[in-house]
């Protein structure tokens, strides 16, 4: 079997010894479960018909289960995959700002980042609703995401956030998934505020798939209120809405949005906050960019704080 493999590629390997098992694609996908390794039937069928291989990292590890379930001499997988294959866009990508020109240039930061977004280029934003909560006393309480993502490719199954914090803070934000999805890893660097997270979709998707993910993001207690929130978009969206909902006691005075997009060209305009007490903007096929609302407070903060005893 050894001498068999020679010169021969991974899915064609692959194929050939599934066909001598006599498996079909889901009796494997299950015995690798029993082994507690999570492989969907679609990544299968796409291994052995060579439209892509394997490369995230719980996939590796599951080539050893593989060989034993296929009858396969160990690494007889594992060494005819070779080095991995670009995971660029190719030339019909999309718009993208570099991960340094949107985060700070601390060392820590891109490592990290680049530790979860492999596979970000890939998940095409159909549209995304930011809704950012602001309590009595002015202080970020929560961020809720809900993103409606196509996948350009095969195989996607992760989505990175970052998120910082209006200052540094010793308690780091809690991520909390809320549909289709689970928090795969998680990581806050106190001294920047910064938390960078992955999260898992409840499926693997196929290109061309659709799927909605809701997250939220629970801010640890501070003092000072917040005068302001930014979305740094590092892709396009078709349709991009945010919206900043305001305690009934602690209502701005004055908003405002600003937009700079990724040439550097920044438009803005006062925006009004509404009888519930929110403000809210739409854009259209959205760029990259910076997208921002800033608010004043003058009096509303010592008239929420005094209606709590504060």
């Amino acid at each position: 079997m050894v001498d068999a493999l020679e010169g021969r590629s991974f899915d064609r390997v692959l194929r050939a010894a599934i066909q001598r098992s006599g498996l079909g694609l889901e009796r494997i996908r299950y015995r690798l479960a029993q082994r507690g390794h999570r492989v969907s039937v679609a990544a299968l069928s796409h291994w052995q018909s060579g439209t892509r291989r394997p490369e995230r990292r719980e996939s590796l590890a599951a080539l050893g289960p593989l060989e034993e379930v296929l009858d396969l001499p160990v690494g007889a997988l594992t060494l005819l995959l070779g080095p991995r294959r670009s995971r660029g866009p190719g030339r019909a990508g999309q718009r993208r700002l570099p991960a340094a020109s949107v985060w700070p240039s601390d060392p820590r930061i891109l490592p990290l980042l680049r530790g979860v977004d492999a596979e970000d280029e890939f998940l095409v934003r159909l549209s995304q609703h930011d809704l950012l909560r602001v309590g009595a006393d002015g202080t970020e309480r929560s961020l809720r995401v809900r993103l409606v993502l196509r996948a350009a490719r095969s195989g996607v199954s992760r989505l990175p956030v970052a998120y910082a914090l209006d200052q540094p803070h010793s308690q780091g934000p809690e991520i909390r998934p809320v549909r289709h999805c689970s928090v795969d890893s998680a990581e806050y660097l106190p001294d920047l505020g910064y938390l960078v997270a992955s999260l898992a979709f409840d499926r693997e998707l196929a290109r061309g798939d659709v799927i909605m993910v809701e997250y939220e993001v629970r801010c640890p207690a501070v003092e000072v209120p917040t005068t302001f929130y930014e979305r740094k978009l590092r892709f396009p969206v078709h349709e991009y809405f945010f919206e900043v909902s305001f305690d009934p006691q602690a209502t701005p005075t004055r908003c405002a949005w600003r937009m700079t997009d990724d040439k550097g060209a920044t438009r803005g305009g006062e925006l009004r906050v509404d009888q519930s007490h929110c403000a809210q903007l739409a854009v259209s096929d959205a760029g990259p960019g910076l997208y921002a609302l800033h608010w004043e407070w003058e009096q509303a903060i010592r008239v929420g704080l005094a209606a709590q005893g504060g």
